[in-house]
């Protein structure tokens, strides 16, 4: 451990939270690397912890979701997921997003990883699941405004590759789940 470290630097010496809507909170830390730094400022934004999951059926397909996300101005491509409601437990968030946003039931959710998307600017966490038994359920209807797709895995590391899926934490939930060996061409 450097000398610095052992004296407690860096550290935030002030923090101040704006609420900018139910879902963001602005957050400024004023950060000093020494006795005698008046420090330098930091933003980063405050979210709700999110979940998505990655289900295969068992013919192969994986459920995709493609919605307009005005942060992009652009329609994107993403495993299903959403924000936990309340105290929701993370694999139930990620069984109740699955059926919401694509009509899938799943046995078990197993744990893919958790993480932090962006931890220089964000400040929530991602737990991201791993389903292969999904399965349709009768009657379900779709969400406004959510569009759904199957496709095969191949199809799905080609969009990856030539970035028609791009969405950074589901990039890194498709390589944990090809590292784990969990998807089968």
């Amino acid at each position: 451990m450097d000398e610095t470290a052992a004296k407690g630097y860096p550290r935030i010496a002030s923090s101040r939270r704006t609420v900018l809507s139910e879902w963001t909170t602005l957050v400024e830390n004023r950060v000093v690397t020494s006795l005698d730094d008046t420090g330098a400022i930091y933003h980063s934004i405050a979210t709700a912890d999110c979940v998505s999951i990655l289900a295969v059926t068992p013919d192969g397909r994986v459920p995709l979701v493609r919605q307009f996300r005005p942060a992009l101005d652009r329609f994107t491509l993403e495993f299903p997921g959403g924000l936990r409601e309340g105290d929701e437990a993370p694999a139930s968030c990620a069984v109740r997003e699955l059926a919401e946003e694509v009509g899938l039931e799943v046995a078990i959710a197993q744990p893919l990883a958790r993480f932090h998307p962006d931890c220089g600017r964000l400040a929530n966490r991602m737990w991201t699941f791993f389903a292969n038994d999904a399965t349709p359920i009768a009657g379900w209807r779709p969400e406004t405004g959510v569009e759904h797709m199957m496709v095969g895995i191949d199809e799905l590391y080609t969009r990856a590759l030539d970035g028609s899926f791009d969405h950074g934490p589901h990039l890194a939930m498709l390589g944990m789940a090809t590292i784990k060996g969990l998807l089968r061409r």
